[in-house]
């Protein structure tokens, strides 16, 4: 398996696929840290992102490798471990835009505390002093990591195969996934305490429900993605 991850690794490094996700994350989490918000909206906002960043970040990698490379690399190591090896790939590209971006949100953001610190350092030594605040938040990027991979494997190669419907259903189910209070990455970015009063010092935490539905779809919309290769594959030899 681990020969597997490296060689679709590989295939997304050359293939070059990785700029535009890397771009688009770019200026979005810019965006948000454009306003002065404090670091638990900014972590909020860089999770949010991540949805339809990760959910093309998957497409890219399922559409990357060429139908003869896929057909050798099925032959010689399963078409299951083959497609697992390219979503894995995927996620974990994609928990690297998250981390950055948690970052980012750290050095960027209001300082977390009640007393406000100057300069990058002061920042981060009130977010190490507040270490509720950056668990909440990467609690939440969790989340918005697997339905973003969740919505990329359901609405692209081998599942939908046609180009331009397969990328405006992943536009739209990602759009639906931040605007719905059904979506599990919607409901942690909205799960705050009735009542509660806008202060740098608050985590924002997603919530339980929030997290296991995400499990549990990424779960479902995976293996849906799993057996239709394995079936295309079954019916490419058949054809052959």
């Amino acid at each position: 398996m681990s020969a597997l991850l490296r060689y679709q690794a590989a295939i997304l490094l050359r293939s070059h696929r990785w700029i535009f996700p890397l771009i688009a994350y770019g200026l979005l989490i810019a965006v948000g840290a454009a306003g002065s918000t404090t670091l638990a909206e900014t972590l909020d906002w860089s999770a949010a992102m991540l949805v339809p960043v990760v959910a093309f970040l998957t497409r890219a990698m399922l559409t990357a490798e060429p139908d003869a490379a896929r057909a050798c690399v099925a032959a010689a190591a399963g078409t299951v471990r083959a497609q697992l090896a390219a979503l894995l790939v995927a996620l974990g590209a994609g928990a690297l835009l998250g981390i950055a971006g948690i970052c980012f949100g750290v050095i960027t953001a209001q300082s977390a505390s009640t007393i406000p610190q100057g300069g990058v350092f002061g920042k981060l030594a009130a977010a190490a002093g507040h270490p509720d605040i950056v668990i909440a938040g990467l609690l939440t990027v969790l989340v918005c990591l697997l339905v973003g991979s969740a919505v990329g494997a359901l609405f692209n190669p081998p599942l939908l195969r046609h180009p331009g419907a397969a990328m405006l259903a992943t536009l739209a189910a990602a759009i639906f996934g931040l605007a719905s209070d059904v979506s599990p990455a919607g409901a942690a970015l909205r799960f705050t305490i009735h009542g509660q009063t806008p202060s740098p010092v608050a985590a924002h935490w997603p919530g339980s429900f929030p997290l296991a539905a995400a499990v549990c779809l990424l779960a479902v919309t995976w293996a849906a993605s799993i057996f239709a290769a394995s079936r295309r594959d079954t019916r490419s030899r058949a054809d052959a």
